[in-house]
């Protein structure tokens, strides 16, 4: 099973895919492959893959990517051989995907299971990304409105208000979609 969980920047998608890769052994994380930078706390393969731009188009032309698409000037896409290999580990996969990349995702695997993740208000948002020390805040907001309306497409739409609550409503959805 490969779960996506998408929502605005700042909405703490990578907050709770650590948790519950830090709780569950049965869980992996499924990297995605991108051009942007590297951010503080990160490393290669946790949580992405960072290629340079001529990278990435290479594996684009090379047929190497399920899914691909552009955010904020940089390229995210969904890289097929790591993609079997993790599949072929048995584990459940998590994945942070934008909701391009997710109705892509969805077309091309669709026993992909979806869960969005909404803030309580786009205040909020704000101030969690002002709170992680977002540069880009400005550029993040504009895109919030777009991203809230592709909602609608997600098999699971969660306000992610109390942290606990939604880890636990994401732990019934894995429990549930994983005896299907």
């Amino acid at each position: 099973m490969l779960l996506i969980l998408s929502g605005s920047s700042g909405v703490g998608k990578n907050t709770i895919i650590n948790r519950l890769l830090e709780e569950n052994e049965n869980l992996a994380l499924m990297p995605t492959v991108t051009t942007r930078d590297m951010r503080p706390g990160e490393s290669q393969w946790e949580p992405y893959y960072f290629a340079t731009r001529e990278e990435f188009e290479q594996m684009v032309a090379n047929g190497e990517m399920v899914e691909t698409c552009e955010i904020h000037g940089n390229l995210y896409g969904t890289n097929r051989k790591i993609l079997e290999e993790k599949t072929a580990s048995g584990k459940i996969l998590i994945k942070d995907i934008d909701v391009e990349g997710t109705l892509n995702l969805m077309k091309a695997l669709p026993d992909v299971v979806s869960v969005y993740l909404k803030p309580v208000s786009k205040a909020q948002l704000e101030e969690r990304l002002r709170g992680r020390g977002e540069t880009q805040i400005e550029l993040r907001l504009k895109r919030y409105d777009y991203e809230e309306t592709m909602s609608k497409h997600y098999h699971y739409v969660l306000v992610n208000d109390k942290i606990e609550d939604t880890l636990q409503t994401i732990r019934e959805i894995i429990e549930r979609e994983s005896k299907k």
